[in-house]
């Protein structure tokens, strides 16, 4: 079953001592694009995220969004950094002799820099990461199973979509199929007309050399063989629709064979009927490119 790149998922797990919410939303991209958004002190476990994610998307760009929340309440200890505190007065006593702070430098232009402060156990931030990750783990996957299951109702919403678009085109195909047979007694009937037109005396034209004409009429604007290629790129196409893994990108390769193949034919028959067919055909091409834009 394909899978459609726009999707949301929404994990979240909670012990005695704290709760792990993650949000997942997934649109469409070329290819597996990843943005986190995680709180400082989890950045360490960045790598984890994004391998754990690969693992489960192969294409689209993910937005992850980690938020986590303590129950504990902890006293925290903190000190002066002295080095950071004599670095910040001269920094203040310049821009003060430049005219750009006030006369007297006072306590709060210092607590403006958080980095005089050090906490010897600085409150909720000294959860342990091996075990921050086992919980939020299960919190990350929990959204991807939610991803997953909105990713394949979508995909089989753009599945049926696909497989209207695609009868349309075959039965386009079916009356070039119909038509094409004919097209050679066309092209003898307007041969004739227009060596009337020229010669209305009589045509010097004989009807063996009339007939070679148009044999070779026949043979140069023959669609057979695109025909053929078409209808062989539609089962192709058909067949991605219940294919398990990522099939964007094979179905992109199709509809531009198809396009290919449709204008070609378009191009050598030369028949008005044909034509319109072929017209109709490229619409619905158009229609099926504009939802694989957003099939993993």
């Amino acid at each position: 079953m394909i899978k459609s790149m726009t999707a949301y998922g929404r994990g979240e797990v909670e012990t005695a001592v704290q709760k792990w919410v993650v949000e997942l939303k997934s649109v469409n991209h070329r290819f597996l694009e990843l943005a986190l958004n995680l709180p400082r002190r989890f950045w360490a476990l960045e790598d984890r995220f994004r391998k754990l994610i690969k693992s489960r998307v192969a294409r689209g760009r993910v937005d992850m969004q980690l938020s986590w929340e303590s129950f504990e309440e902890k006293s925290v200890t903190l000190r002066l950094d002295m080095g950071v505190v004599a670095g910040v007065r001269e920094v203040l006593e310049q821009l003060r002799l430049a005219g750009n702070t006030p006369e007297s430098l006072k306590l709060e232009h210092y607590l403006h820099f958080s980095e005089l402060l050090v906490g010897k156990e600085q409150a909720n931030q000294d959860l342990e990461l091996e075990a921050a990750w086992e919980t939020v783990s299960q919190a990350v996957n929990q959204a991807l199973d939610h991803l997953e299951e909105m990713r394949l109702t979508e995909g089989a919403a753009l599945a049926a979509d696909l497989s209207g678009r695609l009868e349309d085109i075959r039965r386009e195909v079916s009356r070039i199929v119909e038509q094409a047979p004919r097209l050679p007694e066309l092209w003898r009937e307007r041969v004739v007309t227009r060596l009337a037109e020229l010669f209305p005396e009589g045509s010097p034209v004989d009807e063996t050399r009339l007939a070679q004409e148009v044999a070779f009429m026949a043979e140069r604007r023959d669609v057979a063989e695109e025909l053929a290629r078409l209808e062989s790129h539609l089962t192709q196409f058909q067949q991605t629709l219940a294919n398990q893994g990522p099939v964007g990108r094979k179905q992109e390769f199709l509809l531009q064979e198809m396009l290919r193949e449709a204008n070609t034919i378009g191009s050598k028959s030369g028949d008005l009927g044909i034509s319109q067919a072929v017209l109709e055909i490229k619409g619905s091409l158009e229609r099926l490119r504009e939802q694989v834009q957003n099939i993993e």
